[in-house]
């Protein structure tokens, strides 16, 4: 796949996946000032009570949308008008410095801090992988509960944005629609956790955990080995997951055949 193509799938994936996670709650809407809009083909998410590089971002900037000053006007509007930093999220690798340099020259500047995002790219079916000792088990709709909260158990997740997530995960799992979440089982223990969103051609690996008494053992190997089993079985060619950069997530996904193919970056601009 050419690496435009790659990009925007695995950027609108990613926009979706955030999506889902702050829209469907009206309580907690309203209690972050949570909302997602599309102004000039980007996506810009934004929250009034947390402006930071998670949930105050404008998505698509060179990716699946164009990199031109109609874009960076449009997101400075809405931004503006929500008083809140206006931010880019930009894919390196995928936007080249003439797009960066664009906004430079509107007043942003680069944040501390990125992202690597791996990619995988099937043309065969994957080779069934060895699970060891661990048992794997989709989870059913009416389980969404227990997994969310087995999954902030093992990231450790607390405070507001724990919980955000935390009810995110259980309104995508009880609808059925993108999301597919899987338990890892050691004996009758619950020790790991993965989820996989699937949308357009890519499908995204997402929240995945093990517990701190089961790290070590190769667990999240094999959680990663079924979702790619399980999307490929479903039509997906095409696989991403996102980490800090050198995380031993990053080397769990590499070692299942994934590459690291770019690097998310922000720029922001303070309102005036």
């Amino acid at each position: 796949m050419e690496r435009a193509v790659l990009a925007a799938a695995i950027d609108r994936s990613a926009a979706l996946a955030m999506r889902l996670h702050m829209i469907g709650d009206p309580r907690t809407e309203r209690r972050h000032g949570l909302a997602v809009a599309r102004r000039a083909g980007l996506v810009c998410l934004s929250s009034t009570t947390m402006p930071d590089d998670l949930f105050t971002r404008a998505l698509g900037y060179g990716t699946f949308a164009p990199a031109t000053q109609r874009q960076i006007d449009a997101a400075l509007r809405h931004y503006t008008a929500l008083r809140l930093p206006t931010r880019f999220e930009l894919m390196h690798g995928a936007v080249g410095r003439a797009e960066v340099r664009r906004l430079e020259r509107s007043g942003f500047r680069e944040e501390k801090g990125a992202r690597q995002v791996h990619v995988l790219e099937l043309a065969r079916a994957p080779r069934p992988g060895e699970t060891g000792e661990l048992r794997l088990e989709r989870v059913k709709r009416a389980e969404a509960v227990r997994y969310a909260k087995l999954a902030s158990r093992g990231f450790g997740s607390k405070g507001p944005i724990g919980l955000l997530f935390e009810r995110g995960w259980i309104r995508q799992l009880r609808s059925g629609r993108h999301a597919t979440a899987f338990i890892g089982y050691a004996g009758r223990v619950q020790a790991a956790t993965g989820v996989l969103v699937m949308d357009g051609s890519a499908a995204g690996l997402y929240s995945g955990s093990v517990l701190p008494r089961f790290r070590g053992r190769g667990f999240q190997n094999a959680m990663i080995r079924a979702r790619v089993r399980y999307g490929y079985a479903r039509g997906f060619r095409l696989f991403y997951a996102m980490s800090e950069p050198e995380h031993a997530s990053a080397r769990n996904v590499r070692d299942e055949g994934f590459e690291t193919r770019f690097e998310i970056r922000h720029y922001v601009r303070e309102p005036d």
